[in-house]
């Protein structure tokens, strides 16, 4: 009697291995479909801050007295349309530059500020000669090409007279 060894894989055992790869392969792709997302929020989040924050630095040049005023000469990119003051104790201008957006990649990004006067002595008046402390509120938005969904991005700072 002559005995034989049949070496490899049967039909079955090949069908179980190439199951259990394609459910790894499966959870594999779901996760990189939202790496990708996440990775092109990221990219967008770090674009909008970045220009945020140079045109932070540009307003930070602009003159405390006229920081919430509207201002058609000058640099481009820091001609505005200020409107105010509004707000309970008449201290809000919410400005809207000349040139409100720029594109970076194939995202448009958008900013405005407001301008708040400070009452630091808390009488009720708002004087920018006594107080001479501002707040600057600036937003940065854009549409998410991932999402769809309208994004955004705010800046908080003191300017002081001086």
């Amino acid at each position: 009697m002559k005995k034989t060894t049949d070496k490899g894989f049967t039909l079955v055992e090949v069908l179980i291995a190439l199951t259990i790869l394609s459910i790894g392969i499966l959870g594999i792709a779901g996760l990189a479909g939202t790496a990708i997302k996440s990775s092109s929020y990221a990219r967008s989040l770090t674009q909008a801050t970045n220009f945020g924050q140079e045109r932070l630095e540009a307003l930070m040049g602009v003159e405390y007295n006229n920081i919430q005023s509207s201002e058609t000469t000058g640099p481009s990119d820091l001609m505005r349309t200020c409107v105010g003051p509004t707000g309970v104790n008449n201290n809000i201008y919410t400005c809207t530059p000349t040139t409100p957006t720029k594109t970076i990649g194939n995202t448009v990004y958008t900013w405005s500020y407001i301008v708040t006067y400070i009452d630091l002595d808390g009488n009720g008046i708002i004087s920018p000669y006594v107080d001479g402390i501002k707040r600057v509120d600036l937003t940065v938005s854009w549409t998410d090409m991932l999402w769809y969904t309208q994004k955004s991005v705010k800046f908080v700072t003191l300017r002081t007279r001086g």
